[in-house]
C-alpha cells in the first residue's frame, strides 16, 4: 500500500511539472546530474548550463518520495523489522535505471544507516545484553558471508514456499500465545545465552545472506521463544544482530562495486531519522506495540512472498 501511494504520487508530481513545462511560465526541464546516475527528472525552478549540463534549481518528485520512502523503511525497521517490504519496491519503481544487484547493494547502505541508530538507542536505554552478543555478532557476520556464497546454489522458487510455511506457522503460534513477549518469560532451554543466540543468529545470519525476508521476524521469534525476551529486549538485540548482516552484505556489494554510495546520501539521512523515531516510540509503548506490529509485518512478508511465487 505504501509502495503504491508513492506510484501514485509520482505520476501526479511528474504530470504537474510537465503542464508546467508546457505552460512556458518559467519552468524548465532537463537532466539533473546526481550522484553517479543521470536522473531523467522534470523539476522546476531557474536552471543554468555548465558543461551541456542542466543543473537543477530543485529537488525531483523521485528523490522526494524515495525519502518518504526511506524514512518509513527506517521506522518500522527499528520497531519491529520489514523495512525491505517498502524500500526495496521504491527503488525499483523509482529508479528503474539500476540493476536488481545495485538496488539491493544500496537498499543495504540506507538500511544499515537507520539500523545504527536504532542499535544505539536501544543500547543506550538499558535494552541490550552486550555480554550475550559477543559471539553471535561475529557468528552472524560469518553467517550471512556463507549464506551470500550459498546463493548461487540455491533457488528461490525453491525457498519460498519452506519460508512461506514458516512464517504461517510464526504468526499462528505468536497470535496464539496471548502473552507472548508481552514480559520477560522462562527460557525454554536450559543452554546458556550466549550459546542460543549464537546458534540463531548463525542459521538467520546464512539465510539472511542467500534469502533474506523475515530475517528479522524469526531472530524475534527466536529470542521470545527460546530466551524468554520480551518483544522489547528481542528487539533491541535483533537490530545489532541485523546491523551485523547488513554490513557482511554491504562490503559484498560494495567490494563487487554495486552500491550508489553518493546517489543514497538522502536516503541515508531519512532513514536514519526513521530508525531514531522508530526506536524511541517503541521504547516508549514498549512490547505490546510491538507484539501488534509484529504480526502485521509477518503477515505482510506473508503476502509478498505468496504474491512472488502465483504472479
Amino acid at each position: 500500500m505504501f509502495v503504491y501511494i508513492i506510484h501514485l504520487t509520482r505520476k501526479v508530481l511528474l504530470l504537474s511539472n510537465a503542464s508546467c513545462i508546457i505552460s512556458r511560465n518559467g519552468c524548465k526541464g532537463g537532466i539533473w546530474r546526481y550522484g553517479e546516475l543521470d536522473v531523467g527528472i522534470l523539476w522546476s525552478g531557474s536552471t543554468s548550463e555548465q558543461d551541456g549540463k542542466g543543473v537543477a534549481g530543485g529537488v525531483s518528485a523521485e528523490i522526494v518520495l524515495m525519502c518518504l520512502a526511506s524514512f518509513g523503511a527506517g521506522f518500522f525497521d527499528a520497531i519491529v523489522g520489514g523495512g525491505g517490504l517498502i524500500q526495496i519496491p521504491a527503488l525499483l519503481l523509482l529508479f528503474p535505471q539500476f540493476a536488481p544487484a545495485t538496488v539491493l547493494g544500496t537498499n543495504k547502505l540506507i538500511s544499515i544507516s537507520g539500523t545504527t541508530v536504532a542499535a544505539w538507542q536501544y543500547a543506550r536505554g538499558g535494552h541490550v545484553r552486550w555480554s550475550d552478543l559477543r559471539v553471535a555478532v561475529l557468528v552472524a557476520f560469518i553467517g550471512s558471508a556463507m549464506g551470500a556464497r550459498l546463493a548461487v546454489y540455491l533457488s528461490a522458487e525453491v525457498m519460498r514456499p519452506l519460508v512461506a510455511v514458516l512464517l504461517i506457522g510464526v504468526w499462528l503460534y505468536t497470535w496464539r500465545r496471548k502473552g507472548l513477549g508481552l514480559t520477560p518469560n522462562v527460557p525454554a532451554t536450559r543452554l546458556h545465552p550466549q550459546v542460543v543466540l549464537s546458534l540463531l543468529a548463525l542459521v538467520v545470519g546464512m539465510y539472511d545472506g542467500f534469502f533474506g525476508p523475515g530475517t528479522g521476524s524469526f531472530l524475534m521469534f527466536g529470542m521470545t521463544t527460546l530466551l524468554g525476551m520480551d518483544f522489547l529486549q528481542a528487539t533491541a538485540h535483533t537490530k545489532v544482530l541485523n546491523w551485523t548482516t547488513n554490513l557482511a552484505a554491504l562490503v559484498t556489494f560494495g567490494w563487487q562495486g554495486q552500491v550508489q554510495w553518493v546517489f543514497a546520501l538522502p536516503f541515508v539521512a531519512a532513514n536514519v531519522l526513521g530508525g531514531w523515531l522508530g526506536s524511541r516510540l517503541a521504547m516508549r509503548c514498549g512490547s505490546p506495540l510491538i507484539r501488534k506490529l509484529f504480526l502485521g509485518v509477518v503477515a505482510a512478508i506473508l503476502a509478498r512472498l505468496v504474491w512472488d511465487m502465483w504472479r
